[in-house]
């Protein structure tokens, strides 16, 4: 998903018409129908049904337009702040999972406040993704999940209230599974799973464990959204690894998360970068910031 479909997904449900949509956003009424399209494929799922009194959203679209709101919203004001940006600012480009940009997005936003004078640019990925990145000099810093998969990085530990994260198997109220206390990986085992792609720690993780334990995943789906990924789990009737903080800010109701209870349940949280580069004074002040949360 774009950000561009989401704006015009949104912009569709407030005015619930596609042809005062289009006039609003300057766009053709066959745009707008194809970028909803393909929200409705990548999501497997109705956003839209007609109605007399125009177009109304289904309870899928109703999640979306919750969600999607305040995502728009925060992207909107970032925006702002960016084309504010003067000429001569220092520059500093950071590597950060969704999860994390939840979990320290006020020590982000209070740094971003208080430096004016420093040009933040967020890359969002998986910690496996971001590391690499890091390693080819592509971004400075990285907020990432151990364990560390590049020998020429350094990961510094976060002793901060967001130090870790545990996983959950996340799967609808009806599947085989749903009824245990935990789950264990060999559980795992003839089940589909819908799994973070190999950028992230746990898309790695799923195949390491499943091997020691003698059998391969059986992932039938595979992609870097999280919540693509539970709005496939809900439809297939599979189930997830998530990081369970995830389930705070979950819209999907219908499906259950039960702790995961493996060795490959818990992941320490750092701050990483070159061991060969010495960080800049405005680097070393926005650790600083992430080390406050």
């Amino acid at each position: 998903m774009e950000l561009r479909q989401l704006k015009y997904f949104i912009t569709i449900a407030n005015t619930k018409s596609y042809s005062a949509a289009a006039k609003s956003l300057f766009v053709t009424q066959p745009t707008l129908s194809w970028n909803i399209q393909q929200l409705e494929e990548e999501f497997n799922a109705h956003l839209f049904f007609q109605t007399k009194q125009g177009l109304q959203l289904t309870e899928n679209g109703e999640k979306l337009f919750t969600h999607g709101q305040r995502v728009l919203t925060e992207f909107e004001g970032l925006m702002d702040e960016m084309q504010q940006i003067k000429p001569g600012k220092k520059k500093l480009k950071v590597g950060i999972t969704v999860l994390f940009v939840i979990q320290y997005m006020e020590q982000i936003v209070n740094f971003t406040t208080m430096n004016p004078e420093v040009e933040l640019t967020f890359v969002q990925s998986g910690s496996v993704e971001i590391q690499k990145e890091l390693a080819q000099n592509k971004i400075d810093i990285g907020l990432v999940s151990f364990p560390n998969y590049e020998p020429s990085i350094e990961i510094e530990r976060l002793n901060t209230s967001h130090s870790h994260y545990s996983v959950s198997i996340v799967l609808p109220f009806d599947h085989p599974l749903a009824q245990k206390k935990v789950i264990e990986i060999k559980d795992l085992k003839d089940y589909a799973i819908c799994s973070f792609s190999n950028d992230y720690v746990l898309g790695n993780i799923l195949y390491e464990r499943c091997a020691e334990f003698g059998f391969h995943p059986n992932v039938i789906f595979s992609n870097k959204n999280w919540e693509v990924l539970l709005q496939n789990t809900l439809t297939t009737g599979g189930l997830a690894l998530m990081p369970q903080a995830l389930e705070q800010i979950s819209n999907f109701k219908d499906l259950k998360w039960i702790p995961l209870k493996d060795k490959a349940n818990f992941f320490e949280i750092g701050i990483a970068y070159k061991k060969d580069q010495k960080l800049e004074e405005h680097a070393i002040r926005f650790i600083d910031f992430m080390k406050k949360n």
